[in-house]
C-alpha cells in the first residue's frame, strides 16, 4: 500500500468524509439522500432554454419552444441540472455563502453528465464548441465573496468535456444590482452594458458554452450572448446548476423559501 494511501485512510479516520450540504458521513460530496431530493429537468423542455414544459410534449409545440423563446434570443441553447428548490438549492446557497466550495466539484460534474447526454442534439452540440466561458462577476463582487463561483465550476468542467477555459475574453464593466433583488421585468434593462468582450480576435467565428450558477429569467445569459455574438461568436450555449422554478409548477405552493412567481434567492 502506497504512502499516500495510507495517509488518506489515516486522515478518513480522523477527519470522516461528510456530505458538503447535509454533513452526514458520506464517501461522496453530496450523499445519496441529498442527490434523491434534485428535483432534475426530464425530457420535457424547450428546445432553446431548456426550462420545463407544462403540459405539452416539446414536439407539439412550435419550433419545440416556449412562449419565450419564440421571440428572440441570443442564446442558442441552455440546459440546466435541475430547479432551484429543495437540496439543490440549498447546496448552491452552501456554496455561494458558507464556504462549501468543494461543491463547484459536485456541479461541474453534473453538468458534464448533463452535456454529455445532451452533445448529440442542437440544443447542445458539443463538438462545435471551441471553449467554456464563466459569467464573470465584477471585481468588486468577487473581492466580497473571495471567490468566483462560475469561474471554479468551469475549470471542473475543462477536463471531463475536453475545452479549455477562457476567463479574459467576457469582463463585467459595471456592477449592477443584484438579479434577485430586481423584478423580472426590468432584469435585461439591469444588465444591459454590463459586459464587454476582449479579446475579440479569439471569438470570431467560434461557439462556445457560458457557465453561471442560477438562471433566474435568463436575462444575464443572453445579454452575454449578446455580446459574445456581437463580438463575431457564431453561437452561444448555456449551462448552469439550477433554474427558477416555473410560477405553474406544482413545488411552488409546497416550498416555502420560493418567492412568487418562482423568484430564487441566491
Amino acid at each position: 500500500m502506497s504512502a499516500r494511501r495510507i495517509c488518506s485512510q489515516l486522515l478518513d479516520l480522523i477527519f470522516p468524509p461528510r456530505c458538503q450540504l447535509c454533513r452526514s458521513l458520506s464517501r461522496d460530496l453530496l450523499c445519496e439522500t441529498c442527490r434523491r431530493g434534485v428535483l432534475f429537468i426530464g425530457q420535457r423542455h424547450c428546445a432553446c432554454c431548456g426550462g420545463p414544459l407544462r403540459d405539452s410534449p416539446p414536439e407539439s409545440l412550435p419550433g419545440g419552444l416556449c412562449p419565450d423563446c419564440r421571440e428572440r434570443r441570443w442564446i442558442s441553447g441552455a440546459r440546466s441540472v435541475g430547479l432551484h428548490a429543495t437540496s439543490l438549492r440549498d447546496a448552491v446557497i452552501a456554496y455561494k455563502f458558507r464556504g462549501r466550495r468543494r461543491l463547484a466539484g459536485v456541479f461541474a460534474q453534473m453538468l458534464a453528465d448533463l452535456t454529455c447526454a445532451e452533445a448529440r442534439g442542437p440544443g447542445l452540440p458539443l463538438d462545435r464548441c471551441a471553449a467554456i466561458i464563466p459569467v464573470p462577476l465584477h471585481p468588486r463582487r468577487r473581492a466580497w465573496r473571495g471567490f468566483d463561483q462560475a469561474e471554479a465550476i468551469c475549470h471542473g468542467l475543462a477536463k471531463p468535456l475536453g475545452l479549455p477555459v477562457w476567463t479574459d475574453v467576457l469582463v463585467r464593466v459595471r456592477d449592477t444590482t443584484p438579479q434577485v433583488s430586481v423584478p423580472g421585468n426590468m432584469r435585461r434593462t439591469n444588465v444591459s452594458g454590463a459586459f464587454e468582450t476582449r479579446k475579440q480576435w479569439r471569438v470570431a467565428g467560434g461557439s462556445f458554452i457560458l457557465v453561471d450558477d442560477v438562471m433566474t429569467t435568463g436575462a444575464t445569459l443572453d445579454e452575454c450572448a449578446r455580446v459574445l455574438k456581437y463580438a463575431g461568436a457564431a453561437a452561444v450555449y448555456a449551462l448552469t446548476v439550477t433554474r427558477a422554478v416555473p410560477s405553474w409548477h406544482p413545488h411552488l405552493q409546497t416550498l416555502p423559501h420560493l418567492r412568487a412567481g418562482g423568484a430564487v434567492d441566491a
